[in-house]
């Protein structure tokens, strides 16, 4: 099926070893819904414990074809879980150095319980969950909240006879008989996050399947549920206040945030203990609304902003203008981690994320102890509550999917699987120290059990750090699967800054109004810092309320991106309507001009542009009555 029209798409060259294409030559395959790949699907058992051919389900791969020859076959296994491995590939593949996918045959894959024929989503009850109060100070409430969030969950998913059968060693069993339909070659596992747990699990029980192991931020194995919630609990907390205490050493955080950014947190924090923040919301028809920053949306967006520098420094931004009483930021920030829809505050279904299925695969490969669902529940909050003085400001990061857990209708098994010990095939261990939820001492216990391990570990690096466009890890991982080059060094550092490019708050000062240079140089940078405008899809127009009051339109065009303004406030005292066009096409012309009428705190009428190619910037109008004249250079 299609197979010629494959066959010409890829040039092909003499292969070292048998290549992809050619294991796939029995198989059907056709392009696949979410990319511009070949997928193929198997029918497999349900239950692979208990094969019966009237209960089957269908399994897809996603299969990039290496372009030049094929050196080897890597099984790509994304993260979550939950997340769709099909989905996801078109944005691992760009991330990749282009020799990858000359040389490398790569295979993604929608886990049982992801993707569009089998998926498990909740959005409408994960959005609840996340935004609950959730209190070791309240645990009925806290307790009431993870029972309500399971009933209402397991309803609201499409697919809730799957649930018996997600387990990671059903999945597994799912990507080992894909690899026997191509005539079982050995191949490189690589896992990034849980995936690094699906692969120690399918190395482990298929050694003869691995020719090596790539783990990017690691899941120890062998830990169980509270070990290893009581771990990435303690890192985070540990990463929040590294990354407070940045802001310190950055001038502009720093002047942003008016005092120390540590008492800006805490002082939010207690405010959010007494009762939800209100807000004035500005939705996409200019309508103002009030909606609620909770404990939950505030706690649950701090955490995952510690994913990485550039997550770190846009969360320190927002907490910095919420300390000057601009809370809209954080709440997008919320939104954007929740996944919520900023114009109805309800949960959005994600193609690329099945937030159920998270549950249904880590409630069934965790156990929860002994005892009745409450019982369950009641061990975990004592346990939280012994935890919480040592992870005051993060602590719902340890009790709030166990909790879930807890009330769950299947558990894992009792006891945790015999830790990865490696192989005759490498192993490299990957991971960054600023990493919240894989935090790098599970990575360094991973490498001191494994033989012929190799770790690489970056200081103040994000949660997964291959592909990222950094030369370490990527040209050791880079040398590994194409060249079979292993690392000179058992173990190599490297770094990165902790907190990445923070942009200083805009026009914090009132004397700022009567520039327009600076004005308009602010609206630029607005435009570009924008956590709403973030979501945009980039091909469809997009209508967001500006923070103040007011909308922003944002539309693709042949040339780049145009912008329309409709009385838009980015500030309470200053409104813009007009329009703005970025030409972004990669020639000398790209370029964003803005149009913009102002009223409010100053007036005029302005054209402001800047040339990306010659880092030049030029301004004409009139402000405040007067002409508007570049300054010039003293």
């Amino acid at each position: 099926m299609l197979r010629a029209l494959a066959l010409a798409l890829i040039l092909a060259a003499p292969a070292q070893a048998q290549s992809l294409y050619e294991a796939t030559s029995d198989l059907d395959f056709a392009p696949c819904q979410l990319s511009s790949l070949y997928c193929t699907t198997l029918t497999l058992p349900l239950d692979h414990n208990a094969p019966d051919p009237a209960r089957t389900i269908d399994i897809t791969f996603a299969l990039s074809f290496a372009n030049v020859e094929s050196r080897g076959i890597l099984f790509y296994v994304v993260g979550g879980p939950g997340a769709s491995g099909l989905a996801s590939a078109e944005q691992y593949l760009a991330s990749f150095d282009e020799g990858l996918t000359d040389y490398l045959d790569i295979v993604f894959v929608d886990q049982r319980g992801t993707g569009p024929d089998h998926g498990l989503a909740c959005p409408t009850a994960q959005a609840r969950f996340d935004a609950a109060d959730l209190r070791l100070s309240d645990p009925g409430a806290a307790k009431a909240a993870a029972r309500a969030y399971v009933a209402d969950c397991t309803t609201e998913m499409d697919r809730p006879d799957l649930l018996p059968f997600v387990a990671s060693e059903q999945a597994i069993r799912d990507t080992e008989a894909f690899r026997q339909a191509i005539g079982a070659p050995q191949v490189w596992l690589y896992g990034e996050s849980y995936g690094t747990q699906f692969v120690q699990a399918y190395a482990s029980a298929f050694p003869e399947a691995v020719r090596g192991v790539i783990l990017d931020g690691v899941v120890d194995l062998s830990l169980d549920a509270p070990g290893f919630y009581r771990s990435y609990t303690l890192a985070a907390e540990e990463i929040l206040t590294r990354t407070l205490d940045a802001c310190a050493e950055i001038a502009a955080c720093a002047r942003d945030m008016g005092g120390p950014a540590q008492d800006i947190h805490d002082r939010l924090a207690q405010r959010l203990d007494q009762a939800p923040i209100p807000v004035a919301f500005t939705l996409s028809t200019g309508q103002t609304v009030t909606r609620d920053l909770t404990r939950g949306l505030f706690e649950l967006s701090t955490f995952y902003a510690l994913y990485s520098p550039e997550g770190r420094a846009e969360y320190l931004r927002a907490l910095a203008a919420a300390g000057r009483g601009n809370f809209v930021p954080l709440l997008h920030l919320g939104y954007v981690y929740m996944q919520l829809d900023s114009e109805t505050g309800e949960g959005i279904p994600d193609p690329g994320w099945f937030g159920a299925a998270f549950f249904a695969i880590t409630c069934t490969d965790y156990d929860t102890g002994p005892g009745t669902p409450d019982q369950r529940a009641d061990r975990i909050l004592a346990q939280a509550a012994q935890l919480a003085p040592k992870a005051p400001r993060l602590i719902r990061s340890y009790f709030q999917e166990q909790l879930a857990c807890a009330y769950w209708p299947h558990q894992g098994p009792p006891s945790r699987p015999a830790p990865y010990a490696g192989g005759d095939w490498p192993t490299l261990v990957l991971n960054g120290d600023a990493d919240p939820i894989t935090p790098i001492a599970m990575a360094y216990d991973v490498l001191d059990r494994v033989g012929n391990g190799y770790g690489v570990f970056l200081q103040n690096g994000p949660h997964v750090i291959w592909g990222r466009g950094k030369p370490c890890p990527d040209s050791i991982v880079r040398a590994a699967l194409i060249d079979g080059i292993l690392p000179e060094a058992r173990e190599q550092n490297c770094r990165e800054d902790l907190v990445q490019d923070y942009t200083p708050l805009t026009l914090t000062d009132p004397a700022d109004l009567a520039d327009p240079l600076a004005v308009a140089q602010a609206v630029d940078i607005e435009l570009y810092h924008s956590i709403a405008l973030s979501l945009w899809d980039g091909v469809h127009p997009m209508t967001i309320g500006c923070d103040h009051g007011g909308t922003l339109t944002i539309a693709s065009t042949e040339h780049g991106t145009d912008y329309s303004f409709e009385d838009c406030r980015f500030w309470p005292d200053l409104a813009f309507s007009g329009a703005g066009i970025e030409v972004n096409l990669g020639q000398p012309e790209d370029s964003i001009t803005l149009g913009l009428t102002a009223s409010g705190a100053a007036t005029g009428a302005i054209t402001y542009q800047y040339r990306l190619s010659q880092e030049a910037w030029s301004i004409s109008g009139i402000w405040n009555g007067q002409p508007v004249r570049l300054p010039r250079l003293p």
